[in-house]
This record gives structure tokens, C-alpha cells and sequence, in this order.
């Protein structure tokens, strides 16, 4: 039985840094028999040095030797391309003897491979440089984003975004420190923070549901473009989608209606949250929730367009938060020429302060994150505060609360290396002295994407 031994201890050598998964259920695999030619065949193999890592002579006991883990020492051997005559026609014999299960072999080694595929990483470091219309200095900072998406099964996933950010207004470039945001009456470090995280998949044909933290994926997101801790559902007919989504108000202070948002002050100057000078941050703990439905149809390869409309509940603004805002809006994209779009959206809330809102831009060479080397943008955009309940055509130079001119000009430095560029000049549409009171703010961003 010396050769049995040997190959016992081939066995041993070779499977031992094979996942555990593999043997954690009874291997369905029966036992070679003693004697088999393949006995002979493997020990030929392994003193040939076909097979490596055999050498050991001791291990221990008469362990009988599966096909299974017979199967396993074949397939080292077919990896193996400089082998003699001799050698290859025992590895051929081999493998139709063990056919079947080098097949079942195969395909656990697939799903294996498959199951490490599940998850994937992707992300980008930023270097930033703003001056928001209502600052006095730069702020710098420099952002690491990661985005971590896991298969859940061939139509569900699952999705997390995690940001770090340090940043300082007085240390200048390369002065950045950790920093804490304001969301409600709480502070929370920017270090490692979950700023997206969420299932997504198909509730029947046609359908997307989204669940958890998210940002809603509405109309471009003109008017909700808020995070909510919640659920959304699209549904698309043909060149139809008809979209829906409601939840908690995830966001900080100072991207709300509130004493850190410059000009953004809704109902005629109030925030969305009132001061409690017993917290951390000096706003109270108090729930804001939004909701919303669209239906957007795409009418040609050119043109497509949008209805919508948008509640938020709870703002300290309106009736000490017993009164909502109601916002219905209208967005349309026309592709003028090639590589040349127009966008537009407006607004109109139900509050009447500032209750209209709207953006018109002409985009060449689309978005910083497609193929062309370089793009710009120009736009006017006037953003009243009770007509939006958050906007993604704010690119943190600016606010709602505020009305004028942007422009935007973006380079591809590198693959995968990018330069944004944003500059408005603009004033508050605040009907008192500060109305005409003239403000530029610039947003600067260098960006590696992974």
C-alpha cells in the first residue's frame, strides 16, 4: 500500500489550500478503490514531477482517496503543458476515467470564481477647491469615494457607497483635517461614512424597486434630489417610465433650508429645522420626509421629457412644520446637433415665497464621465427656495436661494484622470438689500476614478 500512502500525501499537499466550502457538505464523490490503476498512475505522475508537492512520506493512517479528490490531482496534471509522451497518455487515461467528475469539478471551480466576482470595488480620490457665494475663503478637501456593489443573485444587488472626507477653510492646499457634517441635532464624522446603502432589483417584469439609503433617481434629480431613507419603484412600458419613491430625509444641515445654507431659506426665511441650543449642533432632532412621482417618456433618439411632482412633510418652515410643500415640475432634453444638448426644467411650489425655480443649460460633448476629451456647459439657472427640495444642479459653489449664470468646462487628463471646472456669478433673489448684491463662486475638482 506504499503507493496508496504516497498518493494519500499528494492528495494532501495539493487540495489542502482548497476553499473549505468545497468539503463543507459529505463529499458525494464515492471511494477509489485500493488497488485501482489510477493509484499507479497518479504515484508515476508525482515521481515524474507532473504532479508537485507529493515528497511527504508521512502522513498518517489509510485514508481512502475519493474520486473527488482523485478528479483534483488529474487537473493539476492537464494544467501542466511540458510533460513527456509517457506522462501525457497517463493523463489522458486519467481524465476519461474521471470524466464526470472533473466536470463537477469544473463547475464548482466556476461557481467558485463566480461567487469571488460577486463583489466589486470601484471608487475615485478627489481633490477639491471651492468658494461658495457666501464664503470669504477657499475651502479645500479632498474626498475618497468607494463604491462596493455585491451580487445578491442573477437580479438583485446590493450596493454601498462609503465617503471620507478631510477639509479646512484656513489651512489651505494639503491643510485638510477630518471634519464632522451636521444631520439634525447630531454631528457625524465624514470618515468611513455610509453615504449610500441599498438593495436593488425587479419586483415583477418591467420594475425596479430600491430599498434602503438612496438618492432618488427622478427627473435628473432637478427638484428631489435629496436622500431618503426609503423605497423607490420604476416601472418602464416601452419608452414610458413611471417612477415613485417616499422616505426620511437623509441629508445634512447645511445641503437643507437652514443658518448654514447661505441664501437657501425657505418660507420667506426660515430653515427647515428649528434651533435647540441643548444639542451638538445646535438644531433640533426632527424628521423631514419627501415623496414623489414622475412620468418620463423618451419620444425620440432626441427628445424626451418629464412631469412630476414632489411633497415635502415636516419643515419648520411652513407652519411650524404642520403645513408640506407641494412642487410640481416639468423637465425636457433636445438634442440640437451633434454632441450638442439642451436641458431645462421648472418648478412651481405650493408655498408662495420663492416658489418658482428653473435652469436652462446648453451642454457640448455631454457628460464629464462619457468618452470625449474634453466638454463645457453654459447655463441660467434662477433656484428659489420654495420650488425645490434639493437640487443636483447645485455643485456646491452654490445654493438654492440664488439666480444667474454657470459655466462649466471639463478635461480628460489621463485615462481615468479628470479636471471639472464650475464658475457662477450670480446674486440672491431675496427681496431686500442683498438682492443686488453680486457674488461669484468657482467649484474645482481633480479626479482619479478606479
Amino acid at each position: 500500500m506504499k503507493k496508496k500512502h504516497l498518493v494519500a500525501a499528494a492528495v494532501s499537499a495539493l487540495v489542502i489550500g482548497t476553499s473549505a466550502s468545497c468539503f463543507a457538505a459529505a463529499n458525494p464523490f464515492s471511494d477509489v478503490p485500493e488497488g485501482h490503476w489510477a493509484y499507479d498512475a497518479v504515484a508515476q505522475l508525482a515521481a515524474d514531477g507532473v504532479i508537485e508537492g507529493y515528497g511527504d512520506d508521512t502522513f498518517q493512517g489509510d485514508k481512502p482517496i475519493t474520486r473527488y479528490e482523485m478528479a483534483q490531482m488529474v487537473a493539476k496534471a492537464m494544467a501542466k503543458s511540458d510533460v513527456s509522451t509517457a506522462d501525457k497518455a497517463a493523463i489522458d487515461k486519467l481524465a476519461a476515467e474521471f470524466a464526470n467528475e472533473l466536470n463537477t469539478l469544473g463547475v464548482r471551480v466556476a461557481n467558485l470564481e463566480k461567487h469571488a466576482d460577486n463583489v466589486k470595488w470601484s471608487g475615485i480620490f478627489a481633490q477639491k477647491a471651492m468658494k461658495g457665494n457666501h464664503e470669504d475663503s477657499t475651502w479645500w478637501e479632498k474626498e475618497l469615494f468607494l463604491n462596493v456593489d455585491a451580487a445578491v443573485n442573477e437580479k438583485w444587488n446590493v450596493h454601498a457607497g462609503i465617503d471620507t472626507k478631510w477639509g479646512t477653510n484656513d489651512n489651505g492646499l494639503n491643510g485638510e483635517e477630518e471634519f464632522s457634517d451636521a444631520y439634525g441635532a447630531h454631528n457625524h464624522k465624514v470618515s468611513n461614512m455610509l453615504y449610500q446603502l441599498y438593495a436593488k432589483g425587479p419586483l415583477f417584469t418591467g420594475s425596479d424597486v430600491t430599498l434602503g439609503l438612496f438618492t432618488p433617481g427622478l427627473q435628473s434629480g432637478y427638484v428631489g434630489n435629496a436622500r431618503v431613507k426609503g423605497a423607490e419603484l420604476d416601472y418602464k412600458v416601452g419608452k414610458t417610465s413611471i417612477k415613485a419613491y417616499g422616505g426620511r430625509v437623509h441629508e445634512k444641515v447645511g445641503d437643507l433650508s437652514s443658518d448654514w445654507s447661505g441664501y437657501f431659506r425657505r418660507g420667506g426665511g426660515i430653515g427647515d429645522y428649528l434651533k435647540d441650543s441643548t444639542t451638538e449642533t445646535g438644531f433640533e432632532d426632527h424628521g423631514l420626509y419627501a415623496y414623489g412621482a414622475s412620468l418620463e417618456h423618451q419620444f425620440t433618439d432626441k427628445t424626451s421629457a418629464g412631469l412630476g411632482y414632489y411633497t415635502l412633510k415636516h419643515s419648520r418652515a411652513y407652519d411650524n412644520g404642520s403645513g408640506n410643500l407641494g412642487i410640481w415640475c416639468v423637465d425636457f432634453r433636445q438634442n440640437l446637433a451633434k454632441n450638442l444638448d439642451l436641458t431645462a426644467f421648472y418648478s412651481l411650489g405650493s408655498q408662495h415665497f420663492q416658489n418658482k425655480a428653473y435652469n436652462v443649460k446648453l451642454t457640448y460633448n455631454g457628460s464629464p464621465w462619457g468618452s470625449r476629451p474634453w466638454g463645457a456647459a453654459l447655463g441660467y439657472r434662477y433656484l428659489g427656495s420654495d420650488a425645490l427640495i434639493m437640487s443636483s444642479v447645485v455643485n456646491g459653489s452654490e445654493k438654492p436661494g440664488m439666480k444667474g449664470l454657470e459655466a462649466q468646462l471639463w478635461f480628460h487628463l489621463g485615462k481615468n484622470i479628470q479636471l471639472q471646472n464650475y464658475i457662477f456669478n450670480g446674486n440672491p433673489i431675496a427681496g431686500d438689500s442683498r438682492a443686488n448684491y453680486n457674488r461669484t463662486a468657482y467649484f474645482s475638482s481633480l479626479i482619479f476614478a478606479f
